[in-house]
């Protein structure tokens, strides 16, 4: 489906079974092109059942073209080009790193799984080229990849030494004084062998040699394969790949175990769909955390095509540098930085007077336009004469982009798809899914739903009772609108938590369905639309249950509110809010106030405090929350959440701990009671 299409062409999902066959539930949903079976493997490829198999097939038909490519150096310590390396190149890398690995025995067996045996191996690091190496390394032999997370605090840090037992970690050189700490705290005991991405430093090798660590570089333990290539192992489309830990917004974090079959199913699924067509010509930036699972995927997509993966410098401030450089044709990100983009694009369109400004106000209508009847994110005069620059902030050559991981705003997605004139994909999935198990198509005209299932996947929706969510729902017109939690199934789900039966138990059901927690409603067209969320919701004093995601959502698309952490207590009647702003916002409020001072004592001051809970209520209004929903009061942070560890690595609010330390900021809060 392309971006010519109307809105009626576009059937996401179709009833598989009948919702009588069930009490409780909706009928089981599949996309129309796997109504008669879920595709589950390379159709063009049947040899293919592992991720394993994805990169030998990778190395036969493109191991001569560019792979990874990083950022050099100029002279004066300005960033310069790319310089790549080819599939090939880093197969001999990744083969001389697991052979050393072997050869020097840093990855004995240490954990267990229905009786076969796991070796692992950590990774502790910002994206990089190493990281593909370890990767690549540990797909070949056998291993099974246990990514750290830069948010993850000392007793999950404990949790996952504990848990697995591993030895060994490769990391990037700033980690390795916080895992030394660690060890020195006695929370990772088992932990007996660090390999440095870079040269370390005459401290951190004195310091690693007096907590018993053995210090090495990468570059040594390549070198130890050099000397006896292994053989690579045998691996099974059940084999563990890699653990994903889940964001833990609540406790300490779970393992879901992911196998190499599980990548090779979405991959698969996704190949068969003309509608994300790819080429071995496509270049990929990327930046979100290889720690989580929606990256994760993305190489193994971009791999299965023979496409270019480029890095971003390690620093998201220069973010906008490297896609001018690298010049990607595929984007995946996330909505926090999306909204980023709307926000600098839309406020250089509103500093725009006279007739520039009226042609911009008219092109932009008349995309909207277009593409909300069409679906067509082009425009063959104003792409030139208004998009021109808004196009080229993302290098000017994207086919499509991908977000996910959390919901976005239509409007800031209908904004962003005619100002950068390219189709933005919103997806959904989860961890335990593997990420994206729902997408649109790239010519939909209608924003504000995250399509329907995968080939690779089928769901339905359970009824919720104690939300009044309910599977025989009907909208205004008295027309089907089913409603419940959303419940996946299909061959890319995970095979349950590490060490956790019961969490397992709880997660997928006797029949192999996955319950996800979030709530969702089938549309006409068999779009899931979500709208709710099953866990992290509470209950006011007032007897009204509230769902603070959704609200955050609501708010961060104002252009004064970076993040934002709402939360109400029980025996209170109203919600307080926590805001990180937006310091150019701030900075520009105060000037038009004639309020002087610092970014600290400008967030202090009760008149700018005032217009940013007035924005984010207008945008509440604007959005239909009820009263209740909206925050009564805020307290201006000026700290990114991010730094305060309060963010998951998929930059979800980790709840108990925003909860813990905020406590007193919103007790203070409550005490002053409501504006005056």
């Amino acid at each position: 489906m392309g971006c010519g299409q109307t809105r009626q062409s576009f059937t996401y999902s179709i009833p598989i079974t009948s919702p009588e066959d069930a009490k409780g539930e909706t009928a089981i949903y599949r996309a129309l092109r796997a109504r008669d079976g879920l595709i589950g493997s390379f159709l063009d490829a049947p040899e293919v059942k592992t991720y394993q198999d994805v990169i030998l097939r990778a190395i036969r038909l493109y191991g001569h073209k560019e792979f990874l490519g990083t950022r050099t150096m100029n002279a004066d310590g300005s960033l310069g080009g790319y310089k790549w390396k080819t599939y090939n190149q880093v197969l001999e890398i990744a083969t001389n790193l697991g052979s050393g690995l072997v050869n020097l025995g840093l990855t004995p067996p240490t954990g267990e799984h229905n009786g076969k045996k796991l070796n692992f191996i950590g990774v502790y690091s910002k994206n990089r080229e190493e990281w593909c190496f370890v990767d690549w390394s540990a797909i070949l032999y056998g291993l099974t990849v246990l990514p750290i997370y830069d948010t993850l605090g000392p007793e999950a840090v404990k949790f996952l030494f504990d848990q697995t037992d591993v030895i060994t970690v490769f990391l990037s050189n700033d980690h390795i004084n916080s895992l030394l700490k660690e060890k020195e705290a006695g929370r990772t005991n088992k932990l007996a062998n660090l390999i440095a991405f870079e040269n370390p430093t005459p401290e951190q090798k004195q310091k690693s040699e007096k907590f018993g660590i053995k210090l090495l570089t990468i570059h040594d333990v390549i070198e130890a394969g050099k000397a006896n290539k292994q053989e690579i192992a045998k691996v099974y489309p059940d084999s563990i790949f890699t653990f994903s830990y889940t964001s833990g917004t609540t406790g300490t974090p779970k393992a879901a175990m992911i196998t190499h079959g599980s990548f090779v199913a979405l991959v698969g699924g996704m190949k068969e769909n003309p509608d994300y067509k790819m080429f071995s010509t496509d270049v990929y930036l990327s930046y979100l955390p290889l720690a989580h699972s929606f990256e994760r995927v993305a190489y193994c997509l971009m791999i299965s095509h023979g496409a270019a993966i480029g890095y971003y410098n390690g620093d998201v401030l220069k973010l906008k540098d490297d896609i001018q450089t690298l010049r990607p044709t595929v984007f995946f990100s996330v909505p926090r930085l999306f909204n980023r983009f709307y926000d600098v694009m839309k406020e250089g369109l509103s500093r725009l007077t006279g007739t520039k400004k009226n042609i911009a106000e008219k092109a932009l209508a008349t995309k909207l336009d277009n593409l909300r009847r069409t679906g067509s994110v082009t425009h063959a005069l104003y792409d030139r004469i208004v998009f021109k620059k808004t196009r080229e902030v993302m290098g000017g050559r994207l086919r499509f982009m991908i977000t996910g991981s959390a919901p976005i705003s239509p409007e800031v997605l209908d904004f962003l798809k005619v100002a950068i004139c390219s189709p933005i994909v919103e997806g959904y999935g989860l961890t335990e899914t593997n990420s994206g198990s729902f997408l649109t198509y790239i010519g939909d005209p209608i924003s504000g739903h995250v399509g329907g299932p995968s080939y690779c996947t089928e769901f339905k929706l359970v009824d919720v009772p104690e939300m009044e969510y309910f599977s025989t729902d009907k909208d205004e017109s008295g027309q089907p609108r089913p409603r419940g939690e959303v419940c996946i199934r299909g061959p890319t789900i995970f095979i349950g938590y590490y060490k956790d039966p019961e969490k397992t138990a709880e997660a997928i059901d006797k029949d192999g369905w996955f319950h996800s927690g979030d709530i969702g409603q089938i549309n006409r067209n068999g779009a899931l639309k979500l709208i709710d969320r099953k866990k992290n919701i509470f209950k006011l004093a007032i007897g009204e249950y509230i769902a603070p995601e959704k609200i955050e959502n609501i708010y961060v698309t104002c252009p004064s509110v970076t993040e934002c952490f709402v939360y109400g207590d029980s025996l209170q009647h109203y919600l307080v809010g926590i805001i990180f702003p937006d310091q150019n916002y701030i900075t520009k409020l105060a000037t038009e106030l004639g309020i002087n001072g610092s970014f600290e004592e400008l967030t202090k001051n009760k008149s700018i405090i005032k217009k940013v809970l007035d924005e984010i209520t207008e945008k509440g209004k604007e959005l239909k929350l009820n009263s209740f929903e909206q925050v009564k009061t805020i307290y201006l942070e000026t700290v990114s959440f991010m730094e305060r560890d309060i963010l998951t690595p998929a930059f979800k609010i980790k709840r108990f701990e925003a909860r813990k330390y905020y406590k007193d900021i919103i007790d203070q809060l409550y005490k002053e009671g409501l504006p005056k």
